[in-house]
């Protein structure tokens, strides 16, 4: 699939490190929209004091108007409840922890080997049912590529898969941007082409996604 395939797909992929304020500046361009919809992937661990107050410091950064939707609810229930409520923007935050649900949920039932394929499978309808959105879509993940190689095989896999995931939805998002301490860096822009070989990249803010994602028409 490519951005020709559907030129009403606008997809913004925000990349970072854990952390480097990739989630903080999601939100950030989610609030140019009015009617926002939140998809958390987070999901609830069980007798964890600590996630429960990763859980709730997110919760109220967000504004209180935004319409939450939290894991395990799946993808496509999250498209049909963006049609009924007829919001402006999705955030999906983040397919990091979405993947690891999917491990989690996956890794008794399968060799190493199978198991990566059944993720691949996973993954790809994931990406497959954004499609279905009608409108802007931001996605928030982690650049897995940067750190130390897992020890475990399960850590690889997991490493390996958000990373092929990342790859499929970069090439079909009109922007990506990569967070570090906070500064956003633009990776890719649908709107700035390749001049020689050769596109700029910069720090940009909430204004360059916005200004993409509603008035870029040209995907091609």
């Amino acid at each position: 699939m490519t951005m020709e395939s559907n030129k009403n797909l606008k997809v913004s992929l925000f990349l970072g490190g854990g952390q480097s304020g990739k989630s903080i500046f999601a939100e950030n361009c989610a609030k140019k929209w009015e009617n926002v919809l939140f998809y958390a992937t987070g999901g609830q661990i069980e007798n964890s004091q600590e996630w429960e107050l990763r859980i709730k410091k997110h919760r109220e950064r967000r504004p209180h108007h935004w319409f939450t939707i939290e894991y395990p609810i799946e993808i496509e229930e999250v498209i049909k409840l963006s049609d009924e409520k007829k919001v402006d923007v999705v955030l999906i935050d983040c397919l990091t922890l979405w993947m690891g649900w999917q491990i989690s949920k996956s890794v008794q039932n399968y060799t190493q080997i199978q198991l990566l394929k059944h993720l691949e499978m996973e993954f790809q309808h994931f990406i497959k049912q954004l499609w279905n959105f009608k409108c802007p879509i931001l996605v928030v993940s982690n650049e897995v590529g940067e750190g130390v190689i897992p020890g475990s095989e399960t850590g690889r896999i997991f490493r390996e898969a958000l990373g092929a995931m990342n790859l499929a939805i970069g090439e079909i998002s009109q922007c990506i941007t990569f967070s570090i301490a906070g500064q956003n860096l633009l990776l890719k822009s649908a709107k700035n082409k390749f001049i020689d070989g050769f596109c700029p990249m910069g720090i940009i803010n909430e204004n360059f996604i916005f200004s993409e994602l509603n008035n870029n028409h040209n995907l091609g």
